[in-house]
């Protein structure tokens, strides 16, 4: 089962952002890690730079995870993601609900998918500037 939290309609998905050094196997280490406590990774994001990478990651235990991650010495931040379900068989989802925030004047400043067994459609996992603002946009936006 994922940990969530939830704010009113809004689930809030806990993401981990976890600071890697730029070398051959550290995304493998924290695999291992996160594998030896079975702990599923459900989304994954990685952005590098010259000398390091920022990994974020969704899983179905963030709070084990996080423990897990530290103990072992890696540099961890938690945040909080807007999930939000797009339906498989409507197209322009992702426009709608772009437009939605763009109208209300906020910024997204990442986005990506998340699996799960929602045969519905999508959920994406988005970053943006007012996590409660963008809520209720979206959930009067329909």
């Amino acid at each position: 089962m994922h940990e969530i939290t939830e704010d009113q309609a809004s689930p809030r998905i806990k993401q981990l952002s976890i600071f890697l050094e730029n070398r051959l196997g550290a995304l493998l280490g924290v695999t291992r890690v996160l594998e030896a406590q079975n702990i599923n990774i459900c989304a994954v994001s990685v952005t590098d730079a010259a000398d390091h990478a920022v990994v974020r990651v969704v899983v179905d235990r963030p709070s084990l995870a996080a423990a897990s991650l530290q103990a072992e010495g890696y540099h961890i931040m938690e945040s909080e993601l807007l999930g939000v379900a797009l339906p498989a068989a409507r197209v322009g989802g992702f426009r709608k609900l772009l437009t939605a925030l763009a109208r209300a004047e906020l910024n997204v400043h990442y986005v990506y998918a998340v699996a799960t067994h929602n045969p519905m459609g999508a959920v994406l996992a988005l970053h943006v500037e007012d996590m409660d603002r963008a809520a209720r946009v979206l959930v009067e936006s329909g």
